[in-house]
């Protein structure tokens, strides 16, 4: 570990004005008597909730988000500059703990954007880091970070001296992004991974207390529907044959969440259709919206068109027809300490990219849409805390930088 530096690292920004009806705060059932949605419950106590691209949203009152830190900017010689920002976490002091995937190192700022410390370095000594992927900070601030392929878990404590390694999950396999980490509930959640005798394999994740004693193994939320793709086999001479392929672009994703009731929220974005779920696996809630696709443009079909020419020079075919030519209106989402859903926005127009997101309250009822001052990155997952947005964006140079925003409510 480095010794301690002092060095202011933040920059004041703009203020941007989001409107919210009185009342309407997420969560209050019943100031919103305006909503225009639908919520209908099926046999097996499954709620549907629909809702229309009309906001509760009222000019007349605004919420305002002011950016206050950001961190990894070069205004100073000792400030750290991160590579690639793969993973952060928010003490209970507002401490910011930035991990650098290109460095292997994690970065520590003060609540004011200070310079404190960093934590481990790369190398596979006690308290190295290789391959490291996620750093979360417990309830009683030490500081875990997990490095899935070799399926180690190191501790340290709010200091950052080493205190030991927890050998959890197993080996040779990595997610990027990592979905585990603490849940609002602060249960520590490690993916562990099942091989089987097809050459697939299953995940899961394994809970455990804030001292790391096991409590449960949940199942990951998976997809419905498979995502299709163009596939060619070659023959390689001597009886040998390989398949290649490549995904049909725009079919959209699937992501997964935590939520603060203990549950999990899923996203299918080509429906945008979110879910939520116990972590039994039975469906609550399904909530949708209505939207409109956004077209591909000419720029991204040519990209299309570029990324595919290495699997036609091999001999793959590719049936054009088959690429939509709308993409989903969304692209990803997260819950934040309330439990209301920020769904991101595919940008219809240049320079929205990143700063979009729809807002759903706790019951799945649209708020409205909120617009950002810059453009927020979606992994790693952004983090709203005590009426604070915590993101990743990138710089004019192009760098990665963790920025804070405050979020004035009326």
């Amino acid at each position: 570990m480095s010794p301690s530096r002092t060095t202011a690292s933040w920059t004041l920004a703009v203020t941007v004005l989001l409107s919210v009806s009185p009342g309407c705060q997420p969560g209050n059932f019943e100031a919103n008597e305006a909503w225009s949605g639908t919520i209908d419950t099926l046999a097996s106590g499954e709620l549907v909730v629909q809702n229309t691209d009309e906001p509760l949203w009222d000019e007349s009152d605004m919420w305002q988000f002011v950016e206050e830190i950001r961190l990894g900017t070069d205004i100073d010689d000792e400030a750290p500059v991160f590579g690639e920002v793969i993973s952060f976490d928010v003490d209970g002091q507002g401490r910011v703990f930035v991990l650098d995937f290109q460095a292997q190192e994690i970065s520590v700022f003060d609540s004011d954007g200070t310079f404190v410390r960093t934590i481990g370095s790369e190398g596979a000594g006690p308290g190295e880091f290789e391959q490291a992927l996620s750093v979360d900070i417990s309830q009683n601030g030490n500081v875990l970070v997990m490095q899935m392929l070799k399926a180690q878990l190191s501790i340290f404590d709010p200091n950052g001296s080493y205190l030991r390694t927890e050998s959890i999950g197993n080996p040779g396999v990595g997610l990027r992004p990592y979905p585990g980490g603490f849940d609002f509930g602060g249960r520590y959640n490690a993916v562990v991974v099942s091989f089987h005798d097809d050459f697939g394999m299953t995940q899961a994740m394994a809970r455990f207390d804030q001292s790391l004693a096991p409590l449960d193994t949940i199942a990951i939320p998976e997809a419905s529907v498979e995502r299709e793709a163009f596939t060619h086999e070659m023959d390689l001479g001597g009886g040998r044959r390989a398949s290649i392929g490549e995904s049909i672009p725009f079919q959209g994703s699937f992501e997964w969440r935590f939520s603060p009731t203990g549950n999990l929220w899923t996203l299918t974005t080509k429906e945008y259709e979110l879910v939520e779920l116990t972590p039994a696996g039975e469906t609550l809630r399904r909530v949708s919206k209505d939207h409109d696709p956004i077209p591909v443009s000419e720029e991204e079909m040519d990209d299309v068109r570029e990324e595919f020419q290495w699997f036609i020079d091999r001999g793959g075919t590719v049936d054009w027809a088959r690429i939509p030519d709308t993409k989903p209106a969304v692209v990803s989402f997260f819950s934040d300490d309330e439990g209301n859903l920020w769904v991101k926005r595919e940008a219809a127009i240049p320079g929205d990219e990143g700063r979009l997101f729809d807002l759903f309250d706790p019951e799945g009822r649209y708020l409205g849409e909120l617009r950002l001052p810059f453009s927020l990155h979606s992994d790693p997952e952004p983090i709203v805390r005590d009426g604070i947005l915590y993101g990743v964006i990138t710089d004019d140079l192009g760098a990665p930088n963790v920025v804070r925003a405050r979020i004035d409510k009326p």
